[in-house]
């Protein structure tokens, strides 16, 4: 119906599709930049608060952009950062990814995050605020803060630290430059692996498992199962802090281009 029709949308940023009590959200290209603009920041929150007041969607799935080009991109961000030495697109960057986490977490929809390929930090990060987590089976995430001396913003240590635990959170965050999407199921942050051929179909399998239990049901267990991430917007501005504190740091500002 009426309501329908407004749900399939197609926008710089992102673009959805319609099937049944699931939406499906993809990401378009050029993530990273894309995620400066306030603008597109108004226009996904907008759209996610319309999908929420609609009774007849019962799950939500966002699909990141399968770009091979994610960490160079990632890379050459922060290096602009350093040679302009302005920092506006990252203090939007911050904020978009801030606002779209918080509200994932508050949703009241199930949300399942699709992946493959090259997965940086930041993306990482929006999957582990999603309530499930499938992965191609050519999903490399890779720790790119490492390589530039910055911060995994977006609640990485946050919900690591709450999954999986302090020590094995440094193991992911520190200790390791990439990792695959199987040691991601040892580690417990994905939660299915699928061929890349087939990462549509079965997304879209489990999410219809989920979207055949009854709404009250889904929305009670998914409150739940996040009560102890109340303090979310209290751990971004301490993120946010200090983020910004290494960013203004006159040894980052010296550190020679990665």
């Amino acid at each position: 119906m009426k309501d329908k029709k407004l749900l399939e949308v197609d926008f710089d940023f992102f673009s959805t599709r319609l099937f049944d009590e699931v939406v499906w959200i993809n990401f378009q290209k050029n993530l990273l930049i894309q995620a400066t603009s306030l603008e597109n920041r108004d226009v996904l929150l907008s759209y996610l608060d319309k999908v929420s007041a609609c009774d007849f969607i019962k799950v939500i799935v966002l699909r990141s952009s399968l770009e091979e080009s994610g960490h160079k991109e990632f890379i050459n961000f922060f290096k602009v950062i350093k040679s302009k030495e302005r920092n506006l697109d990252l203090h939007r960057l911050y904020n978009v990814y801030a606002s779209l986490i918080l509200k994932i977490n508050a949703l009241n929809k199930i949300v399942v995050h699709s992946t493959g390929g090259d997965v940086i930090p930041l993306f990482l990060n929006m999957s582990l605020a999603c309530d499930y987590r499938i992965a191609a089976e050519n999903t490399i995430f890779r720790n790119s803060h490492l390589d530039i001396g910055v911060l995994p913003i977006g609640g990485g240590p946050y919900f690591l630290s709450r999954k999986i635990g302090p020590g094995k959170a440094y193991e992911l965050l520190v200790l390791k430059k990439e990792y695959s999407a199987a040691e991601g199921i040892q580690y417990g942050i994905v939660d299915k692996i699928v061929p890349l051929a087939e990462l549509e179909t079965e997304t879209l399998k489990i999410a219809h498992h989920f979207g055949r239990v009854p709404a009250k049901t889904l929305i009670g267990i998914k409150r739940l199962v996040n009560f102890s991430t109340k303090d979310l917007k209290s751990y971004f501005d301490f993120e946010n802090q200090e983020m910004f504190r290494i960013i203004h740091d006159n040894e980052f500002r010296s550190q020679p281009g990665s």
